[in-house]
């Protein structure tokens, strides 16, 4: 009896107290958009680098770990944007904006790691073809992220 006691107090305790709270401010959601940026500038230049030529099949690999990669790190900016609340309407609105670009980015990047996968496994150009439409389609959703900060950042 006594170990149910405990064992719901210390339930109790964790539910009431565990998960932090998100932040409700304009300044924090500013602060998760430039720190993210900042980060995500350097993962970029990895990934373009990886992603200039798809000739080969050690570049194909690479380019694969990369975009593995870039997903990892644009989910993680995304999660981190997901979890504030904007206290005016512009900055909500770009909150809102950047998410959907961050979502439209990561369908990209699974669309390209689909066509990579395919062009290792068959060794034939449409899964290159397939890549290289997904990597346009990220380039529309980066300029979107572009828009989005503006509107948040001011």
């Amino acid at each position: 009896m006594r170990k149910m006691v405990l064992c719901g107090l210390l339930m109790a305790a964790v539910l009431a107290g565990g998960a932090p709270a998100a932040q409700a401010s304009d300044a924090s959601v500013r602060d998760v958009v430039i720190t993210h940026a900042q980060r995500q500038v350097k993962e970029d230049k990895r990934f373009i680098k990886a992603m200039q030529k798809l000739n080969t099949r050690a570049q194909l690999r690479k380019a694969k770990a990369a975009a593995g990669r870039q997903a990892a790190s644009v989910q993680q900016w995304r999660d981190a944007l997901n979890s504030e609340v904007a206290d005016t309407e512009p900055v909500a609105a770009g909150r809102v904006k950047m998410l959907e670009a961050l979502d439209l980015y990561n369908k990209g990047i699974r669309r390209l790691q689909k066509g990579i996968n395919q062009a290792l496994a068959n060794g034939g150009g449409s899964g290159v073809k397939k890549a290289k439409q997904a990597l346009k389609n990220m380039q529309t959703a980066s300029k979107r992220i572009g828009q989005a900060a503006e509107l948040i950042i001011g």
